[in-house]
Parts: C-alpha cells; sequence; structure tokens
C-alpha cells in the first residue's frame, strides 16, 4: 500500500471529542489495513479549536506535532507543545488537545487497540 499526502481526501471535522472549533484531516490507514492499527490520521486545527479531553479504555493514541503550536492535556495535566514533539496516552488514561496559538495545528494520529496476543 502506498498513500500519497496529495491523493489523501480533507474532511470538515466540527467540535471532535467534545471539543470547540473545526478542523480537517485525512485517514492513512483505517481499521483492518495493518494489524493493531484502529487509524493513522493526519489532522490540522484550526486556532482556537479544540479536541476535548476524553478516555482511552482500551486503545492507545500517539499524536506527533507536524507543525504549530498548542497544548495537550494528558491525565489532566497540561503541557506546551510544538513541532516533532510525541504525545502519548496509553489505555486506561485521558488526553485532549487544544490549539491556543494563532496559526494551524498539525499532528499524526496513531490509535491503536490492545491485543490480548501480546
Amino acid at each position: 500500500m502506498i498513500q500519497k499526502l496529495s491523493e489523501l481526501v480533507q474532511e470538515p471535522k466540527l467540535n471532535i471529542r467534545g471539543g470547540i472549533g473545526a478542523a480537517k484531516g485525512a485517514d492513512y490507514l483505517k481499521t483492518g489495513d495493518m494489524a493493531g492499527v484502529v487509524s493513522l490520521s493526519r489532522t490540522t486545527l484550526d486556532p482556537g479549536s479544540t479536541i476535548g479531553e476524553h478516555p482511552h479504555p482500551n486503545t492507545e493514541d500517539l499524536y506527533l506535532i507536524l507543525e504549530g503550536q498548542g497544548t495537550g492535556i494528558l491525565d489532566g495535566v497540561r503541557v506546551p507543545l510544538g513541532p516533532g514533539d510525541l504525545f502519548l496516552v496509553k489505555a486506561g488514561g485521558s488526553h485532549g488537545l487544544i490549539n491556543d496559538s494563532d496559526g494551524p495545528l498539525t499532528f499524526l494520529s496513531l490509535l491503536t487497540r490492545q491485543s490480548e496476543n501480546l
């Protein structure tokens, strides 16, 4: 499988996980494309937009910040994030993301499901 950024379909997203504001995103991978992976997506949050803090009871989620600045919320703790920063919530934890900058915040998100076979 080869996925080219130029060929991905960007879809508008509003109020992600109970957050506020607008974003756009494109999926590189969906459930069934790769073992253990629920999704691999590239998302851009508009300035002032958020992903609401939400739990991950049975999944793990990794955000790799590609462009822009923002604030990550990991189990209630706020941390500034920028390009190259990796933000990981393990199963049982919670997280959210805030674009509190004047520019777009773009990140890669990898959502995985815990395997009972590992």
